[in-house]
């Protein structure tokens, strides 16, 4: 994020403070006192990066998960009344943006090299495209690298977040533009479009799913909302959502993050489901698929495993992928799974 504002700062020559709330400071109260206190004019942008665990909001149409903080680790900080306090020093002529970056808690993914990219060569219209993103939308913008019941994913190979990279990725992209056509396309929308266009292109064939959402409220009153996921009756969707809740819970070891996943998945089950698991180790295949209850299954997904050939203890499985869902539709709206089967991919993750 630093080094994005860092070039916003030098291309509309504004000076940057820069404030860092620990994890021991971080609390409601602490970042509600420091964004009153900002002394900001008209002119200024304040944003607000946040990267922590998400909790899952009560209003189930909320695009953003809560953030989690030291004294209110259940619950947590609606992202919505960060808005709210930013909105304040707007209608005090003391804000001209606010932007709110809202970077979840990630889980590992092992991911190919970074995706190709045609670029513009020309570095002539950075300072036009800058001025146009930050100075031509007033108002409040957040974003947020995935829907409230997603994980978000990080790439080992890269040492960073999937979602942070692709904003970084678009926003280079947005500098470089083709020509100066490509100009008035400039805007939040554009920088969320590209960064979901990035993180899409990651997963590929992999059996999970990242939704990146964006909600902007201008100064004259008009809103846009950007990352509504397909309904949950697809049975497309399911399979991505299952699969991506799935692995996150096999890499998860925190245990109150595993009990909220839980809970998150139970949603889709029936109280009485099964689980048909294979598991695959290098090419060796465990010969007879074993059946667990959907209880016993989830306490154990992210515990180490034995190669049964070669008796090696590995920590965790690299991938899970659904193979087949019965679902149960008695007496019910959407349906509900009843028996899932999935393959485990296993491999040394350390290596």
């Amino acid at each position: 994020m630093l080094y994005i504002l860092e070039i916003v700062e030098r291309e509309l020559d504004y000076k940057m403070e820069v404030i860092h709330l620990s994890k021991q400071r971080f609390t409601a109260n602490d970042l509600h006192q420091t964004i009153d206190s900002l002394p900001t004019s008209e002119n200024d942008i304040v944003v607000i990066y946040y990267t922590g665990f998400g909790l899952l909001p009560p209003n189930k149409s909320s695009l953003f998960a809560h953030w989690k903080l030291r004294d209110n680790p259940t619950v947590g900080l609606s992202v919505d009344e960060v808005a709210s306090w930013l909105e304040v020093k707007q209608k005090a002529k003391k804000l001209h943006l606010g932007l709110i970056v809202s970077e979840y808690s990630a889980q590992s993914i092992h991911s190919p090299q970074r995706v190709i990219d045609t670029l513009g060569v020309s570095m002539a219209y950075r300072k036009q495209v800058v001025k146009k993103l930050f100075l031509g939308h007033c108002g409040i913008v957040k974003m947020g690298s995935s829907l409230p019941d997603e994980p978000s994913w990080v790439n080992e190979n890269h040492s960073a977040s999937l979602f942070t990279e692709s904003l970084v990725r678009a926003f280079e992209r947005m500098l470089m533009p083709l020509d100066s056509s490509d100009l008035y396309q400039v805007s939040f929308r554009q920088f969320h479009a590209y960064s979901s266009s990035y993180l899409h292109r990651y997963f590929n064939e992999i059996p999970i799913s990242q939704t990146p959402v964006l909600e902007m409220k201008s100064c004259e009153g008009s809103t846009f909302r950007s990352g509504v996921g397909v309904s949950s009756d697809s049975s497309t969707v399911s399979v991505k959502v299952l699969g991506g809740l799935l692995n996150s819970l096999a890499h998860n070891k925190d245990p109150l993050q595993r009990q909220q996943i839980k809970q998150q998945l139970a949603y889709y089950f029936t109280p009485d489901a099964t689980v048909r698991v294979v598991r695959m180790y290098g090419m060796n295949r465990i010969p007879k698929p074993k059946e667990y209850t959907l209880g016993a299954y989830l306490d154990t997904i992210h515990l180490p495993g034995v190669n049964p050939s070669t008796q090696e203890i590995i920590p965790n499985m690299m991938y899970l992928y659904i193979g087949k869902i019965e679902t149960d539709t008695t007496l019910l709206k959407s349906p509900l799974v009843k028996r899932l089967s999935v393959s485990e991919i296993w491999g040394n993750v350390a290596h």
